[in-house]
C-alpha cells in the first residue's frame, strides 16, 4: 500500500511516475482528473469533472474542457494521423490540426473517437462508440458512427423523470445526496436486482 501511496503523491503534486501509478496504483477517477487538471498540459479545463483514466488525449495543449464534463473513456484527438504518411507519400508540407473544445454539461460515452475542429455542447450526451466528426449542437443528445441527432437533452431529461418514478426504489433516489451515497447503495443494489430478475 506504500508503494500506492507514494506514486500518487509524486503523480499528483510533481507530475511524476504516472506511468507506474497508472500502472499499480490503479488511479480512482477523481485523482485521475485531478492529475489532468494539474499536470495534463490543457488549453482550459473546468471545475467538477470526472476523466476516466482510460481517455486518451493526444493534443491536450489544443483541448479545452468546461465544467462539469464526464468523460467515461474516449480517443480525443487534436491533430489528423495521416498527415506523416500523406507528406511522404506525396513530397508534400501539409498540416492538418484542430480544437477540440468541450464546453459545460457535457457526458462522452465510454469507447467515443472525437476528431480535430470540433466543438462539443454546451449540454450534450454523447452515446459510447460514437465517432464524433463534427461540432454537436446544444442541448442535445446523439450517437453513431455516423453521429445522428436522437432528440433534446431537455426531452432526455423528461424521458428519464418519467422512468424513474416507475422505479420501486425512487425513494432511495430522492433520499441519495449526489448520484452515490454509499450508505443507501445495498438496500438500492438489492432492491434493483430483485426488481430485474424477480
Amino acid at each position: 500500500m506504500k508503494i500506492k501511496s507514494f506514486l500518487k503523491h509524486y503523480a499528483l503534486q510533481k507530475g511524476r511516475y504516472v506511468r507506474l501509478w497508472k500502472k499499480l496504483g490503479r488511479p480512482t477517477t477523481s485523482d485521475w482528473t485531478e492529475f489532468l487538471k494539474r499536470h495534463g498540459g490543457f488549453y482550459s479545463f473546468g471545475e467538477n469533472c470526472f476523466i476516466a483514466p482510460e481517455t486518451v488525449f493526444t493534443d491536450p495543449g489544443y483541448t479545452s474542457i468546461g465544467n462539469n464534463v464526464r468523460i467515461a473513456g474516449a480517443w480525443i484527438s487534436g491533430h489528423d494521423g495521416s498527415i506523416n504518411m500523406l507528406n511522404r507519400a506525396y513530397g508534400k508540407k501539409l498540416d492538418s490540426v484542430g480544437p477540440v473544445i468541450i464546453k459545460d454539461d457535457v457526458f462522452i460515452g465510454r469507447g467515443c473517437t472525437i476528431l480535430p475542429g470540433v466543438t462539443i455542447g454546451p449540454r450534450v450526451l454523447v452515446g459510447a462508440g460514437s465517432v464524433i466528426s463534427k461540432s454537436v449542437e446544444p442541448n442535445s443528445v446523439v450517437a453513431g458512427n455516423p453521429l445522428r441527432f436522437i432528440r433534446s437533452l431537455d426531452d432526455h431529461v423528461a424521458l428519464m423523470e418519467q422512468r424513474t418514478a416507475t422505479y420501486p426504489w425512487r425513494d432511495i433516489i430522492e433520499r441519495r445526496d449526489g448520484g452515490f451515497d454509499p450508505a443507501l447503495e445495498p438496500e438500492l443494489k438489492r432492491q434493483r436486482i430483485k426488481h430485474f430478475f424477480g
